[in-house]
């Protein structure tokens, strides 16, 4: 077996990055952030301008932390947008 030479540093990198940095990469430390309502008191299933607004292009449930809202507002808005999606 030959030995392969001493590396002093792990992976071989010596300390540096060797990828270099992309627009992407500036962009995913500023996740965006959509608040859309400042405090909703009543969410009933009929008000589909209300829902749409938690709902991504294809239809799913936009996460609390996105929207703005607390977790008691999050659960009733996900079960009237069910009510809403049975009710067709």
């Amino acid at each position: 077996m030959a030995m392969r030479g001493k590396s002093t540093s792990r992976g071989g990198r010596d300390g540096k990055d060797s990828r270099k940095k992309t627009d992407r990469d500036k962009e995913a430390g500023a996740r965006k952030r959509v608040r859309v309502v400042d405090g909703i008191e009543d969410v009933d299933f009929r008000d589909t301008g209300l829902l749409r607004k938690f709902l991504t292009e294809h239809g799913k449930l936009l996460p609390a932390r996105i929207t703005g809202v607390t977790a008691a507002q999050q659960r009733r808005i996900a079960r009237a947008i069910r009510r809403a999606r049975v009710m067709g």
